[in-house]
């Protein structure tokens, strides 16, 4: 020790005796702290200045015309309520086309374009279901930059939200129009049971679906009735099916557009279907190619299996739209699909063991989900177009077409069965709010007689404006933080500050000798040696530390929740760096610096400092724990934003792991090789370059 102890002495006293010497060690002590604090100010709060990043707003929207004659323009509300967003840089080019134009020649970072079926969709809800043409259309530029288009897709996320919200408001606020008229002439009734009354016609109205497919359900019956007696009894069935018939061709042009809808459905859900299982396919195929290890194939096994049941799950949803039922083929014929698909994922979930298997599953599944299923489909599509064609000149002419048209009825009645199944199956979501809203008339009409006006007063009166409002309100939410920080720079702080310590580790090995002068101290081993110049090593790279982690908190405003933790991880990050890097140097010369280097390079793209590890390719996520920087960068966020149980400690527990191979490779592993860098490092000065 005494001998250690000498040689810090002695380094101490040359450098204070030299004051360029001197001068060189202050700086190299505040260096890096520049390096880190130019970093952190440079993304201090980088999303607090998105009021530049210039977005185009354009509409196409004609508008519309409602019944009373007002004219509405949702795209032009929209774009009103942006024009006081000043959190982007809203600009809003007289017509779309300049718009798009801004975006391709880089003056525009983004558009958002409000297309010409804008207004209409937000007030035709069935015809928005139906309508394939998106309402909204975003372009966006991204050759400008990198991250900008970023910060732009978040702005057309609020935009769509602030969308929703207009919708929302726009449905609500009809409702309550409704219910305040009713209020309004609350005054002028001498009953409450007008009131009711006018509240039924608006449930009536509501339930206006539920009511049309039961009133054709319940007249199909007596087309089968009709029809099913025609051979005998023409003449009367001939009546008798008239009137049904004619009854319910009233009923079956509201059914066509459920049944529209039914189709949509049917089409998105055979789509997302094979969209799984092409995703399902991609997989799969990787699990046996050359050269995979037995963990990737472990991790593709079970991606596989999550994204088969995923696919499980919408072959069973679908299969739960059509239960069994004999006497329609196409239905049939689906669910006979269906069950095969879902079966065969149960084989596949078992079988990724063999590499035989596998591709013959998969390509089954890809037989039935490409030909079978959409033939299926297909099939049950255009057996629902021909009844809606077939329906109604049968409807309108029954009587006079009865006479020697058996084979016709006979057809006509298995098309009424399959129709009536699938309104059937649209109707349950119909009735489940129509019956909501019985329960609301139910109890207005258990108050007390004497009672009733005024809670219905109170209850139906108000602002429309402030109801619907308040209902659209229900889309935000409530942000929790845990663990905040001061700003995106102060978040950024221990990932710079932790890789400014290690380049300030390169520049001291850089620029300080790391072997001692032997003619000083002749009888010094190689331990006491390495030990004697570290000392130098140790002092500057805790004046660095302190530098840096001053500077963080008092220059940059960082608000760590535990300012001294900060620093102890900043002296032990600035320890277990120093000692590594100045054991690679001392054992392996430059070629220890290079290995330095490449240290530095490797953990600054996979420590998780800025980007999750979880995003980061794969490799990273298997060697990022067997460096230094992510522990170190781990306990330094635990101490700027709060700490975890014991966390903090275990952070610095795995750092200091490193010190202790960094003294293994200083004191052990450094002696075979003492022969080959004295070589090496003579070869280098012969070069009178290097």
């Amino acid at each position: 020790m005494r001998t250690i102890l000498s040689i810090f002495r002695s380094d101490i006293g040359s450098l204070s005796r030299r004051f360029f010497a001197l001068a060189i060690i202050v700086a190299i002590s505040v260096l890096p702290a520049l390096y880190a604090w130019v970093n952190i100010y440079a993304n201090g709060n980088p999303y607090a200045n998105t009021g530049s990043i210039e977005i185009a707003v354009a509409s196409r929207d004609p508008g519309l015309d409602l019944n009373d004659g007002t004219h509405i323009n949702m795209a032009d509300e929209v774009c009103e309520d942006l024009k006081t967003n000043d959190k982007i840089g809203w600009r809003f080019p007289d017509t779309a086309d300049e718009a798009v134009a801004g975006v391709k020649s880089g003056r525009y970072y983004a558009a958002v374009i409000f297309e010409d079926n804008f207004t209409y969709n937000m007030y035709h809800f069935e015809q928005a279901l139906l309508d394939e043409k998106a309402p909204l259309t975003y372009y966006e530029n991204q050759k400008r930059n990198a991250i900008a288009p970023k910060i732009t897709e978040t702005a057309a996320a609020n935009v769509q939200k602030s969308i929703k919200t207009k919708y929302l408001e726009t449905v609500f606020g009809f409702i309550f129009d409704e219910t305040n008229d009713v209020a309004d002439k609350l005054a002028e009734d001498d009953t409450a049971e007008n009131v009711i009354a006018r509240l039924k016609d608006l449930r009536d109205t509501l339930r206006s679906y539920d009511a049309s497919i039961s009133s054709f359900t319940a007249k199909s019956g007596q087309i089968h009735s009709g029809i099913k007696n025609a051979e005998g009894k023409l003449k009367d069935a001939a009546d008798t099916t008239d009137k049904s018939a004619s009854a319910a061709s009233a009923d079956l042009t509201k059914a066509k557009q459920t049944l529209e809808v039914l189709k949509k459905i049917l089409e998105n859900r055979e789509a997302r279907i094979e969209k799984e299982r092409a995703e399902l396919e991609k997989i799969t195929k990787q699990l046996h190619v050359d050269g995979i290890t037995e963990a990737e194939r472990e991790a593709l096994i079970k991606q596989a299996t999550e994204r088969a049941n995923i696919l499980k799950a919408d072959l069973e949803g679908l299969l739960a739209m059509f239960p069994e039922s004999k006497g329609s083929a196409a239905v049939s014929a689906i669910r006979a699909v269906l069950q095969a698909m879902i079966s065969d994922i149960d084989t596949l979930n078992n079988a990724y063991s063999d590499p035989t298997a596998v591709p013959t599953i998969m390509e089954e599944l890809k037989k039935l989900s490409q030909k079978q299923l959409s033939d299926s489909v297909a099939s049950l599509i255009s057996t629902l177009d021909r009844t809606i064609s077939v329906m109604e000149p049968l409807m309108q002419s029954m009587s006079s077409m009865l006479n020697g048209v058996s084979p016709v009825l006979d057809s006509a009645d298995v098309t009424v069965s399959e129709l009536e199944a699938s309104l059937l199956q649209m109707q349950k979501v119909f009735r489940a709010s129509a019956d909501k809203i019985d329960g609301i008339i139910d109890k207005v009409e258990a108050v007390d007689a004497e009672d009733r006006l005024a809670v219905l007063i109170d209850l139906l009166g108000g602002d429309p404006e402030a109801y619907a409002e308040f209902f659209s309100s229900l889309v935000d939410v409530d942000v929790e933080e845990v663990y905040s920080v001061a700003s995106y720079g102060a978040a950024m702080a221990p990932f710079y500050s932790v890789l400014a310590i290690w380049v300030g580790g390169v520049i001291l090995v850089s620029i300080l000798k790391t072997h001692i002068d032997r003619k000083k101290f002749p009888e010094a081993t190689e331990a006491q040696a390495f030990f004697g110049r570290f000392l130098l090593f140790f002092l500057v790279g805790q004046m660095q530390a302190a530098v840096i982690v001053a500077g963080d908190i008092f220059l940059l405003n960082c608000q760590p929740v535990h300012p001294w933790l900060m620093w102890i991880s900043a002296a032990v990050t600035s320890f277990v760096f120093e000692l590594l890097i100045y054991a690679l140097t001392i054992s392996f010369g430059d070629i220890g610096k290079a290995i330095v280097v490449v240290i530095m390079v490797l953990q600054i793209a996979g420590s998780s400092g800025s980007y999750p590890i979880e995003i980061l390719p794969p490799v990273f996520g298997k060697i990022y724990k067997f460096f230094p920087f992510p522990h170190a960068i781990n306990a330094m966020r635990e101490a700027l934003c709060g700490t975890y149980r014991h966390d903090f400690v275990i952070y610095l527990a795995y750092l200091l792991i490193f010190a202790v191979v960094a003294l293994a490779i200083g004191l052990l592993i450094r002696k075979p090789f003492l022969g080959m860098n004295n070589f090496v490092s003579e070869k280098i000065e012969e070069t009178e370059v290097l």
